[in-house]
């Protein structure tokens, strides 16, 4: 979802974002039903449980994209750079918390606010992030892009040693240190705080941002790909096991192994990553230019699908029930996904006719 660079495609980081859009859709697709009943055994639930444990890999992926991607750049001037990259994220964040913030309001909640009234409301939120649950991901990226002309110098002037360095660091506080800290919590009702892993640059998205860098730019070895293929693998299966388990214990959904620090969703988002990159030059072979120029289009349409998915899935999903059978919540969650992915779509482009609703809306981009 990061803002595409004018450069040849890439069809791996195509491929990846298109992938990475749709188990968006599916989090927020299987969120309602995972919910609404805190019966764990029930078909439904082991279903929408499956499918948005896999999906997991979604956020991550789309830093990591990013991070790839924006760092590559040079930054010669910081005026440009905000004008060019900072500028247009900031746009469709104001734009759509109007929109969300007005849906909300009027439409949802059926609120009797005046207009005075919804903009205090609005401007409150709009600082907060509070007009709706998924724009969260533009104040993140904001926040990143802002220091990307000082973190650009920096992955430029260190080492492939020293990357990996600052990696292993991130790894251990934001992943491992976090993944000990819940699950102590969880079974002793007691949180733990080391002073010691309070290192900032080693904790948030960042650390996806250069991972991605990382990834992109340098070969990993046989032996590391090899363990991050492997566990990659085994967290796919794990996720909805261990999610099952915890919320057992909890009584309620518990999203330890849905979090986008989850020790599971770090490795499926680093395999996935390099398993569709050593796959490349395969794919690059195996799909003709009609089909590589539909992947473009999905692709810089990803981050525009994301801003208005939610809207288009409340208009067009049909709900699962929590008594539905296999067959049924499995059709009905694929049905969601193909109608609001193929909305969200058509809707884009249609908007895109537009040069200035494209800029007004999707900061240029789609």
């Amino acid at each position: 979802m990061d803002p595409i660079l004018k450069t040849n495609r890439i069809i791996y980081i195509d491929i990846l974002r298109i992938i990475s859009i749709l188990a968006v859709i599916i989090l927020h697709i299987t969120a309602d039903l995972l919910t609404r009943t805190n019966d764990f055994d029930t078909t439904s639930w082991w279903i929408s449980n499956i499918f948005n444990s896999v999906a997991r890999f979604a956020v991550p992926v789309f830093f990591m994209i990013s991070g790839a991607m924006i760092l590559r750049i040079e930054v010669t001037s910081y005026r440009q750079f905000y004008r060019k990259r900072v500028l247009p994220l900031v746009i469709p964040l104001v734009i759509w918390s109007l929109i969300y913030g007005l849906y909300n309001q009027y439409v949802i909640r059926q609120s009797t606010m005046n207009a005075y009234e919804f903009l205090i409301d609005y401007a409150y939120k709009l600082v907060m992030d509070q007009n709706y649950i998924h724009l969260w991901f533009l104040y993140a990226i904001i926040a990143i892009y802002i220091t990307v002309p000082l973190i650009t110098r920096l992955v430029k002037a260190c080492t492939e040693k020293e990357l990996r360095y600052y990696l292993i660091l991130w790894f251990v506080i934001s992943i491992l240190y976090r993944f000990v800290s819940d699950t102590i919590f969880r079974v002793t009702s007691e949180g733990i705080y080391v002073p010691i892993m309070n290192i900032p640059l080693f904790m948030g998205y960042l650390g996806y941002f250069i991972l991605g860098y990382y990834l992109f730019h340098y070969k990993v070895s046989l032996r590391l790909k090899t363990v991050l293929y492997n566990i990659g693998i085994i967290s796919f299966f794990l996720t909805p096991i261990a999610t099952y388990f915890v919320s057992l214990y909890s009584g309620v959904l518990d999203e330890m192994f849905y979090g986008n620090y989850s020790i599971t969703t770090f490795f499926m988002s680093a395999g996935i990553f390099l398993y569709f990159q050593e796959k490349e030059p395969v794919i690059n072979a195996r799909i003709n230019d009609k089909v590589k120029k539909l992947i473009s289009s999905f692709s810089k349409a990803s981050f525009s699908i994301y801003l208005v998915h939610l809207l288009v899935e409340i208009l067009v999903s049909k709900r699962s029930e929590v008594e539905s059978g296999l067959m049924e919540t499995t059709l009905m969650h694929l049905y969601n996904l193909g109608a609001v992915f193929a909305v969200s779509y058509i809707v884009v482009k249609i908007l895109n006719l537009s040069k200035v609703v494209t800029t007004v809306l999707f900061g240029g981009r789609g």
